[in-house]
């Protein structure tokens, strides 16, 4: 076997252990926030992974940080990305595992919107029909069978545009800041957050659950680590189906754990967001396609 497949292999053996893990993490909080808050949960993870990029990193990742030439507009994305993170894990307190993940997952269809408006991009037909496959499969995923939990399928959603808005504002960072730069920063920035709502939202001190509070921010950063590192062995087009097999850890989780057996429509609707991001990627592989021929003509 060739060095080149064997990077292949490693890449998207690294993504899948990414996606599991992060399914993991959103197991984890989704029990644990029936008996804490939220800003709570949120703030302990992000000790725990902040502790991380400052002993991977020590005293230089804080220089770099603190001279980041970017830093107010990492700052403004980790502001965002903490909201979003709040959002996400308040919707988890009545929807299922697999439904919250699904609804989740809409949030690379907002994308596409959002760099229409913000980033001035042309999306060709096939990326405009992958918007609309899967606005419809979020319609099927989170009308029908949950208009009860509207309060909780909104902050699912609000959660999914403002993650979308945090890739726009990735995208606008791009080779200016390390990882560990943007991971220090956006922990920092969730612990400020959070840690202002603790007098209210602080319950009784519970060393285990503190513990299992950080350690699911260990499992996080595991996840990131894992993400990130994939990225240097594989392009992100091949990369990119294999997000979605994070639905289906969802889908075993909330089984297993919750005995929630999703109903018809969540299944079609899954289906149509993943299809989605399928048709994306034709899409974008052939508008890149046409772009170099542009380029080199």
């Amino acid at each position: 076997m060739s060095l080149a497949i064997k990077s292949v292999n490693k890449g998207i053996l690294l993504c899948f252990a990414a996606y599991a893990i992060f399914s993991i993490q959103d197991a984890v909080m989704k029990w644990m926030v029936a008996d804490f808050g939220v800003a709570e949960l949120l703030f302990w993870r992000s000790i725990a992974a902040l502790m991380i990029c400052l002993v991977i990193g020590r005293k230089k990742i804080i220089k770099d940080t603190i001279q980041s030439p970017v830093l107010m507009p990492l700052m403004w994305r980790s502001l965002v990305a903490a909201f979003a993170w709040v959002f996400y894990y308040l919707s988890a307190k009545e929807l299922s595992l697999a439904q919250m993940t699904t609804i989740y997952y809409s949030a690379p269809i907002i994308v596409v919107v959002l760099a229409v408006l913000l980033l001035q991009e042309k999306p060709t037909k096939l990326q405009w029909a992958s918007v609309f496959i899967g606005f419809i499969g979020v319609l099927i995923a989170s009308q029908p069978g949950f208009t009860d939990q509207a309060l909780s399928v909104f902050y699912a959603l609000f959660s999914a545009l403002l993650w979308a808005y945090t890739y726009i504002l990735l995208r606008k960072l791009s080779g200016k800041a390390s990882i560990f730069v943007q991971m220090l920063a956006a922990n920092f920035m969730f612990i400020v957050i959070t840690g202002f709502s603790l007098p209210w939202t602080f319950t009784a001190f519970d060393s285990t659950a503190v513990f299992v509070m950080m350690l699911t921010g260990v499992i996080g950063a595991a996840g990131q680590y894992f993400l990130f590192s994939s990225f240097e062995h594989v392009e992100a087009t091949t990369l990119a189906p294999i997000e979605y097999t994070g639905l289906i850890w969802a889908f075993i989780f909330s089984y297993l754990i919750w005995g929630s057996e999703p109903n018809v429509f969540l299944m079609m609707g899954a289906v149509m967001i993943a299809l989605s991001g399928f048709v994306s990627i034709i899409a974008n592989k052939q508008k890149n396609k046409a772009l170099k021929l542009h380029a080199e003509v």
